[in-house]
């Protein structure tokens, strides 16, 4: 059972204390039984990145809407390197082929956005460097993107890129953007351990 959410409104921005408003991720660490920090203890470096920027770049009234509910499931999710690492290809890979698309077909950009939608699925560095060349050559002004993928490619840690994808979400400012957030935090939430080895053993199995 996920815990309750305490009854308080999140706000963007860190704070000194609880009384002075809690970010989404001072409250994961509040509903852990933590000390008072938006980088709590029990929660994943790449998710923790990842909200943090979304809940400082929502509206008040979308932070509510969107990010509020996801609070209970980020209690618990710091794993393994390899976990932070799938979870960041997610990242990469709703950047590329989820978001840069929403942002291109908003200026009506609809060739390249399509030719990026279409991709097979990022999941490995190679295919961050691959795609980081077909934004750089149709798609070069869309720096945030093209730097996410670039940092993905190099093998850089994702906590240090995923932040781009709420960046991406409030240039496009609608509630699309925002749901795909939502969802790519669920898909996040989802990569596990034990998830990670089943899927090893099916690919192994299929190779067989």
């Amino acid at each position: 059972m996920l815990p309750v959410i305490p009854d308080l409104p999140l706000r963007a921005g860190a704070h000194p204390t609880r009384d002075d408003g809690v970010c989404a991720m001072e409250m994961v660490a509040w509903l852990a039984g933590e000390a008072h920090s938006d980088e709590p203890r029990c929660a994943c470096p790449v998710l923790g990145a990842l909200v943090r920027a979304s809940n400082d770049a929502m509206t008040d009234a979308n932070r509510q809407r969107f990010l509020r509910p996801l609070v209970p499931t980020l209690v618990g999710t710091r794993a393994t390197a390899a976990v932070e690492r799938a979870r960041g290809m997610l990242v990469v890979d709703a950047v590329a082929r989820v978001l840069l698309p929403m942002r291109l077909r908003r200026e009506r950009r609809h060739a390249e956005a399509g030719l990026l939608a279409q991709l097979p699925p990022l999941r490995v560095a190679a295919d961050a460097r691959a795609a980081a060349r077909l934004v750089e050559a149709f798609a070069g002004d869309q720096r945030a993107a093209l730097w996410v993928l670039q940092l993905a490619g190099d093998d850089a840690a994702p906590a240090r890129f995923v932040a781009a994808a709420a960046q991406l979400a409030r240039q496009q400012g609608d509630a699309a953007a925002w749901s795909a957030v939502v969802a790519l935090v669920e898909r996040m939430v989802a990569v596990t351990p034990s998830s990670l080895a089943d899927a090893a053993a099916m690919a192994t199995a299929t190779t067989a």
